[in-house]
């Protein structure tokens, strides 16, 4: 941004030319400084954005990684920043709590007292023969979507243990697929109950390609 002349047209320059280079040198050199400045800090800034994100996360993996009850663990992650993502950092800890689960790379998308969506994407390991999603793809998919609904209205020592489950297959499976689950509870009483859920998947065009029934048996234990 500095303008040169040569040394003898600089020389022959009358006084108010010759300051009004001046001038325009040292606005170049302060305008060079402070965009210098400013992108220094808005590195910094930035940098410690991430940096801080990441311990974040970190912590956060680390500390709910034994934690049972998975709404709670949901809600904690309603943070700042760390919502962005907390599809990801909830499906790490889905995964290790129920490893099987992790096979179909699913992702919780909205989570509720006894309400749940998610959404699995169609990955070859998923397929069949047939070049669709694999039935016990989608029967793992519900499984899980459909248990997470039912656990949110638990307590924390409540334990729902599947016991039976019925697959409609209503078209090839295909793409991004979403699962959805609606649970009323009953009242609970301490003891053993049968409960039902039902989990409903759609592709993206939003036909039912597959509805899941199942059946749990609840364990509650009085606070």
């Amino acid at each position: 941004m500095a303008i040169d002349f040569p040394s003898h047209e600089y020389g022959s320059l009358s006084p108010l030319a010759a300051a009004a280079y001046e001038q325009m040198q040292a606005t170049a050199r302060l305008v060079r400084v402070a965009l210098q400045l400013e992108w220094t800090i808005f590195t910094r800034f930035i940098v410690g954005v991430i940096v801080i994100t990441l311990l974040t996360v970190v912590y956060l993996l680390f500390t709910l990684r034994k934690a049972r009850q998975p709404l709670i663990i949901w809600e904690r992650l309603n943070k700042p920043i760390i919502k962005l993502f907390r599809p990801w950092i909830f499906g790490r800890l889905l995964a290790k709590a129920d490893p099987y689960a992790e096979s179909i790379d699913l992702r919780v998308a909205t989570f509720s007292k006894g309400f749940c969506t998610g959404f699995m994407r169609d990955h070859k390991r998923n397929r069949n023969p047939f070049k669709s999603i694999h039935a016990t793809a989608l029967a793992t998919f519900a499984e899980t979507i459909g248990g997470l609904a039912i656990t949110s209205t638990l307590g924390k020592k409540d334990r729902a243990i599947l016991t039976s489950l019925k697959m409609e297959y209503k078209k090839k499976a295909r793409g991004l697929l979403t699962a959805s689950a609606d649970f009323t509870p009953p009242q609970y009483t301490a003891g053993r109950q049968e409960v039902q859920t039902v989990v409903v998947i759609k592709d993206r065009m939003l036909d039912t390609v597959a509805i899941g029934h199942f059946d749990w048996a609840v364990d509650t234990k009085e606070d």
